[in-house]
Parts: C-alpha cells; structure tokens; sequence
C-alpha cells in the first residue's frame, strides 16, 4: 500500500480482486426438468372442456316467469350455476315479497324490543292449550267479561263511533265531491266539538274536491314522501315498521283482526286504527270490556295528540288544517272520558 493510498481506495481495490478469484460454478448445468402434475392437468382439462363452445347453454324458457312465482313456488331451477346472477336475485326478491312470513317480519333491533316485558313481543307471551282460544283471538277467562254481540250500545257511544268514522275516512284517503258536499252541511254549536265540526263544513263549502285531493296528496303522500307520517312507529321512535307496530298486530291479533290484500297501509297507520275504535264503540267488533280504552291509552294516546297538532300547523294544509283541529279535540275529549272512567 503506498503512502498516498487511503483506506478506502485499498477496501476497494481488495473487493476487486477477491471478486476475480471466485470461480463461477458449472454454468453448463441446466436445470432440471418439472414433471407435470396428472391432477393439475386433469383439472385444466376439465376448464377447458367446461369453456368450450360445446357446453349447453341458458335457455330462459326453461324457467317459469318471474310473474307466477308465489309464496309456495320452488325456485331452485333459477339456483343453477348456468342461470344469470341478475335472474337468480329476481326470483329470490318475488318469493321473499310473496312470502308474509318474511315481507312482515320485523327483525330485532338494538334497543328495539322491551325483553322485561313478556307481552311486548310476538310470540313470546305465556303459552296456552289451543282449546282455550275462541275464534275472537281471546281465551276462555277473557271471554266471560267480553261484550255480547247483541248488547245495547248507548248514545254517546254511536257519536263516538261515527267520529271516529269521519276521522278515519278523512286520514285514508282525499274526500269525494259526495262527501265535500255532505260535509258542508255541518253545523257547530257553542262546544269546542261543536266549534270544530262547523270550521270543518265551513273549509268544504269554501275548497272543491280536486283541490283537497291535491292537499291530500302533499301531505300523506308527496313526491318520494308527505309532509306528515301518520303512523305511531314514526311519532313513537322515529323510524317506520317499529315496535310499536309489532304491539299493534299482536293486539289486533287477538281480536281476530288481520290486514287484508286490500290494505295497503300498515296498522299502525291512525286511520286503521280509528277504523277500530270505531268498530269497538258501535259494537261490531265484539272483544272484552275496556279494550276501546286499552288499544288508546296504549296505541293512540302517546302521539295521536302531536299529529293533530302537526297537522294543524302544516304548510300544506288549509282544509286539512280543520280535519287536524276537529281529531284533536275529540282526542282530548277521549283522554278525559277514560281517565274518569279508570
């Protein structure tokens, strides 16, 4: 090393030379061959054979039209492998929304259900024998207080039962030109009831169908959705399809009531259940004493009193401004009956 070398020009001149020292090894090796694998071969084989032109093709006339699939339809002919995924999705959806048992389920939620109550949820209520239930949906021990079909109904009970008539007609669809003109000749008196029902005649003789239709129209139905929801799962929690619904068709269950084809609306909707209210003080559903009061203290009065209010001051509504003030005073006035009557 001479003087003038520093220490890394030697490291690397040292690194030079050791690296032309190494002898390569035998580059005139070649590497050996792979032997094919019989099952990987087999089974590139049996894609290929699988992608060819030659394997059958879909053929849709081969499956039933997605129109005729029901509740009870077996569906496993659009599950095969050789049926579009778009197809297989459809039919599923036709079943489940044919099917009651899982287009009406209500699943559980978080803080959905009360499991300190055994009654508040479907089929989780004491057992009983099949021979103590009536056709009413009651038991024997609740059909010895239960009303008979041919008792006396007094007065103030068939007013009740045509307010709520009225009530349930107005909320379930936009009146007719016939009904308009039947509820211009409403006459009031100095009661607030009585106040109402004349602003009610009042608001019809001055609107015309076609324009209540279209108030109607604004405030239940809207374009993708109304201005109020007249249902107790929304006033009570918010959202629609909610427990509150759930209670409502176990109690309606046990009266023997259930939705029809026809009714579109869910029965937590205030018409459906004003249409049972109704039906309870006139007498043509038969059920136990106090279950008018039951089905409102429980069903109707935690939030029947804010819709009307809402439906009072909406900005939509003019003839329905007075359907709100008329239901919210026979609300008040029902709340006072059955808390005197407790």
């Amino acid at each position: 090393m001479t003087r003038s070398e520093n220490i890394m020009s030697r490291w690397s001149r040292m690194k030079l030379k050791s690296a032309k020292d190494i002898e390569p090894d035998d580059l005139s090796s070649e590497p050996e061959p792979i032997e094919a694998d019989p099952v990987a071969l087999k089974a590139t084989d049996a894609t290929s054979a699988t992608d060819s032109p030659t394997s059958p093709s879909f053929d849709p006339a081969s499956l039933p039209s997605l129109e005729s699939i029901t509740a009870s339809t077996d569906i496993r002919s659009f599950l095969g492998s050789s049926v579009p995924v778009e197809l297989t999705k459809a039919a599923l959806r036709r079943a489940w929304v044919t099917d009651p048992a899982i287009r009406d389920f209500i699943g559980i939620a978080e803080s959905q259900w009360d499991f300190n109550d055994p009654t508040a949820m479907p089929g989780f209520g004491p057992l009983r024998a099949l021979g103590e239930i009536e056709r009413c949906g009651v038991t024997t021990e609740d059909v010895r207080g239960a009303v008979s079909a041919t008792r006396q109904v007094d007065e103030i009970d068939h007013a009740r039962a045509r307010e709520y008539s009225l009530l349930a007609a107005l909320l379930s669809h936009s009146p007719d030109a016939q009904m308009v003109e039947h509820l211009a000749g409403l006459s009031g008196d100095g009661t607030p009831l009585g106040a109402a029902h004349g602003g009610l005649g009042a608001a019809a003789a001055s609107a015309n169908p076609e324009r209540i239709e279209r108030e109607y129209f604004d405030l239940f139905v809207g374009l993708g959705r109304g201005e109020l929801f007249p249902y107790a799962s929304y006033y009570l929690t918010g959202y629609l399809y909610g427990r509150p619904l759930a209670r409502v068709r176990e109690t309606l269950k046990q009266l023997g009531l259930e939705r029809t084809e026809e009714q579109s609306e869910p029965e937590d909707h205030v018409a459906v259940l004003f249409k049972v209210m109704a039906g309870l003080a006139s007498g043509q559903i038969v059920a136990p004493d106090g279950t008018d009061r039951s089905i409102f203290e429980n069903h109707l009065k935690p939030w029947i009193g804010r819709f009307f209010s809402d439906l009072e001051r909406a900005e939509s509504a003019t003839f329905y401004r007075c359907v709100g003030s008329l239901g919210r005073i026979f609300m008040e006035i029902e709340t006072e009956a059955f808390s005197l009557s407790t």
